[in-house]
């Protein structure tokens, strides 16, 4: 039997219990041992390590791809995706090799007639104004 609501007496539904019990667990600390404690330790200091580590060329791991090299696909992660240091790598890489202002080009291409694709235009624009000096 499922418990009443006590305002109006009404029996709760399952999602309602569920709702409530997790409501009151919610700020209870979680009891680890000392032994889970530590292997969540060395487990949060093995990502962090590797988030760390990272040396590629694009300072970015790029979804899906097995290589670091700037390719359309990872022009397109670095831009969708990319923070200010993997725009960084693309804009140092960007004056050292034209071929990759092509690409920059070819990958904006698609997504110009967005509106909303903000960071595509303005790495549109900045292919155009650097091919134009």
């Amino acid at each position: 039997m499922l418990p009443k609501c006590p305002h109006c007496q009404e029996p709760l539904t399952k999602k309602q219990v569920a709702q409530l019990l997790a409501s009151l667990s919610a700020g209870k600390p979680k009891n680890y041992t000392d032994e889970e404690r530590n292997l969540r330790r060395e487990r949060m200091r093995a990502i962090n390590a590797r988030r760390n580590g990272s040396g590629s060329s694009t300072a970015m791991q790029h979804r899906h791809l097995t290589h670091q090299d700037f390719t359309l696909a990872a022009i397109d992660d670095v831009i969708a995706r990319g923070r200010r240091d993997a725009w960084e790598s693309l804009q140092a890489a960007f004056g050292r090799d034209r071929e990759i202002r092509d690409k920059v080009l070819r990958v904006c291409a698609a997504h110009v007639a967005d509106p909303y694709a903000q960071r595509y235009h303005f790495w549109h624009n900045y292919a155009h104004h650097q091919a134009a000096s």
